[in-house]
């Protein structure tokens, strides 16, 4: 099956990625249409996730009402609940291996995966995370959100939008305002909008002090 690759409004690569900047305040009038964030996560989550579980969920927060619970949540960051056309909430299956069998029978179903490697790997994946403790979990959950919350940075960026990715905020908070009971755990929150500064440009450190040849 031929994947379909979508075009976008905004195609530089390069502005795409060296021109992303983390904004702290967002224009307020500016409305992301439903379709197009739809669009955008499906687009995000094409992103790489461990035996591709894909073990993320998003809410969109937009109304005044959600912003509101949001608002006090989230430490330093309110200026970017306040002004951000929407915000993403990146959550995290606490099981994701209960998708398994549906990905992987859809996977056979057209015709991009065999039986016996879906057998296989379904074999493994159980084998897994059968045994597999908290931490590992955790760390696993944890390495596939930072993936799918970059991917929708960028994505975002290509459909002319900035952002924030926002880590500081009371998750247990979070998770019973918007996810109460859902096996749902808090990640990462995107604030998404139409930048109203032009962010801060960061220093890197040089490459040679951050890389080793052995």
């Amino acid at each position: 099956m031929t994947t379909q690759i979508p075009t976008f409004p905004h195609n530089d690569f390069a502005q795409n990625v060296f021109g992303r900047r983390s904004i702290r305040r967002f224009k307020p009038d500016v409305t992301i249409p439903r379709e197009e964030m739809i669009q955008i996560l499906a687009e995000a989550g094409r992103a790489p996730s461990s035996m591709n579980l894909q073990p993320w969920r998003f809410v969109v927060v937009e109304s005044a009402e959600g912003k509101a619970k949001l608002h006090d949540q989230v430490m330093t960051n309110t200026p970017q609940v306040e002004t951000a056309s929407a915000l993403v909430i990146v959550f995290a299956l606490a099981h994701p291996e209960h998708n398994a069998q549906e990905i992987y029978d859809a996977a056979v179903a057209q015709g991009s995966m065999d039986q016996a490697t879906h057998d296989r790997e379904l074999t493994e994946i159980e084998g897994f995370y059968g045994h597999a403790g908290e931490v590992p979990r955790t760390k696993i959950i944890g390495f596939d959100s930072g993936l799918v919350t970059m991917q929708l940075a960028l994505v975002a960026r290509a459909h002319g939008y900035d952002t924030c990715i926002i880590g500081g905020f009371e998750g247990p908070k979070v998770q019973a305002a918007f996810a109460p009971g859902e096996g749902l755990i808090p990640q990462i929150i995107v604030a998404m909008g139409k930048a109203d500064e032009t962010g801060y440009p960061t220093v890197r450190l040089p490459i040679d002090e951050i890389t080793t040849f052995a």
